[in-house]
C-alpha cells in the first residue's frame, strides 16, 4: 500500500510541474500522459548523456533531413515506371485528387515551396496532361488547377506503392511510438506555421 501511496505522490508532483510549466491544466488525461512521457524521457536521457542543446539541436534538425533524403529515394524508386517523375509532382496529384481544385499559389504555399519552384511543377503536370488550368471564378487574375481523369488513373497505380514507401519510412515501429513521433513532430509544425517561420527566417 505504500507504494502505490509513493507512486501516487509522484503522480501529483508530476502534474504540479506540468501546471508549473503549462500555466494551466491538461485538457484530458492523454496530453498529459504525453507530457509525462516526454518529461521522463527527458530526465533519463538528458542527464546519463551529458548533451547539450547546441548538439541535440545539430543531430535533430540533420536526422529531419536525412529522411527527407530517405524518403525522395524511395519515392524515386516507386516513380521510375510512372508519368510521375518528382515526390513534389506526386504530393502535388495527390492533394488535387482529394478536392475539386486549388489555386495554384494555394497548392503551391501548402507545400512550402517558392512561386517560381512551384509554378515549374505544375507546368510539368500541365505538359503531361495530368492537371488541367482554368480562370477562377472570384478573381481573374488567378488560376485554378485541378486533376484530370488521366491524372486520376495515375495517381491511383501509384498509390498503393506509395503506402508500401510510408511504411518503410515508419521503420516497424510500433503503435505508440508513431503516436509519440506524430506528437512531437505536430509540435515541430504548429511551432513553425504559426507566425514564427518568419521570425525564423528573418534572423538566420
Amino acid at each position: 500500500m505504500s507504494k502505490s501511496l509513493h507512486i501516487i505522490k509522484e503522480i501529483i508532483d508530476l502534474l504540479d510541474k506540468y501546471l508549473e510549466e503549462k500555466e494551466n491544466a491538461p485538457a484530458n488525461l492523454k496530453e498529459f500522459v504525453l507530457w509525462v512521457n516526454e518529461f521522463m524521457f527527458e530526465q533519463s536521457h538528458y542527464n546519463e548523456n551529458g548533451a547539450n542543446d547546441d548538439n541535440l539541436n545539430m543531430e535533430l534538425t540533420y536526422l529531419l533531413i536525412i529522411q527527407n533524403k530517405y524518403f525522395k529515394a524511395y519515392t524515386k524508386k516507386v516513380l521510375i515506371n510512372s508519368k510521375i517523375t518528382t515526390s513534389e509532382e506526386y504530393s502535388f496529384l495527390y492533394h488535387l485528387s482529394l478536392v475539386d481544385s486549388y489555386r495554384k499559389m494555394e497548392i503551391i504555399n501548402m507545400h512550402m515551396l517558392e512561386g517560381p519552384s512551384g509554378i515549374e511543377i505544375i507546368k510539368r503536370l500541365l505538359k503531361k496532361r495530368l492537371i488541367d488550368e482554368f480562370d477562377d471564378d472570384k478573381d481573374k487574375r488567378a488560376k485554378r488547377v485541378r486533376i484530370t481523369e488521366e491524372g486520376r488513373k495515375e495517381i491511383r497505380k501509384i498509390i498503393p506503392k506509395m503506402q508500401k514507401v510510408y511504411s518503410d519510412m515508419a521503420a516497424n515501429m510500433g503503435l505508440n511510438e508513431k503516436l509519440h513521433i506524430i506528437s512531437f513532430l505536430r509540435r515541430f509544425n504548429d511551432f513553425h506555421e504559426k507566425n514564427e517561420f518568419k521570425q525564423i527566417i528573418s534572423r538566420i
